[in-house]
């Protein structure tokens, strides 16, 4: 792709230096048709949300349905978290969940709300609202995620300094990581009372 590419290049120009792309980072408005309240018609509404809603919702654009299987093959994502952020257009009256079968099986379909198949279908939206919740939770995970693998890697320092130095004073060990620990994708910014 073209961001790989640039990266490269930049990798060749700035040398050590290098891009690390946070694609799922930011915001995306974006404006869409959205069923009243009523059902009796709909109306365009602007919407400000993440990259990846906006990418579930961009699928659609393709096609009016997608199962929950072929979304999630089609993003890249697991099916859990496709189920979350869908949860978010379910609650916006821009899609709608139909639960069907299929050789036996239940199978999940998203498709693109419109008011004849809203007054048509049967959906206890007030029963699936709290499933569908998008409260941040992912976010905090992933910061806990991250805080986690900065730590993994501030250990490895650690072990290579006791391993060469021997015993350490933490000051000494918390001066160390600031100046070694720097120049990797973790930039060290804990204080000596963390570190302990």
């Amino acid at each position: 792709s073209q961001l790989d590419e640039f990266s490269l290049e930049y990798a060749a120009f700035k040398n050590p230096r290098r891009l690390i792309w946070h694609q799922m980072l930011g915001t995306v408005q974006i404006e869409l048709e959205v069923v009243d309240e009523d059902g009796g018609g709909s109306h365009m509404q602007e919407f400000t949300c993440s990259t990846l809603h906006a990418t579930l919702i961009s699928h659609f654009e393709d096609k009016q349905q997608w199962t929950l299987e072929d979304l999630a093959s089609e993003t890249g994502l697991s099916e859990d978290v496709v189920r979350k952020k869908m949860g978010y257009w379910i609650n916006n009256r821009v899609v709608q969940l139909v639960k069907g079968k299929s050789g036996g099986a239940t199978v999940t379909r998203y498709e693109l709300t419109s008011v004849d198949e809203l007054a048509d279908t049967e959906h206890d939206s007030a029963a699936d609202s709290d499933y569908y919740e998008d409260d941040g939770e992912d976010q905090a995970l992933s910061a806990r995620a991250q805080q986690a693998e900065e730590m993994q890697v501030y250990e490895s320092y650690i072990f290579g300094m006791l391993t060469n130095l021997g015993q350490l004073p933490l000051d000494r060990i918390h001066n160390n990581l600031k100046m070694f620990a720097s120049g990797s994708d973790h930039k060290y910014d804990k204080t000596a009372r963390q570190l302990s």
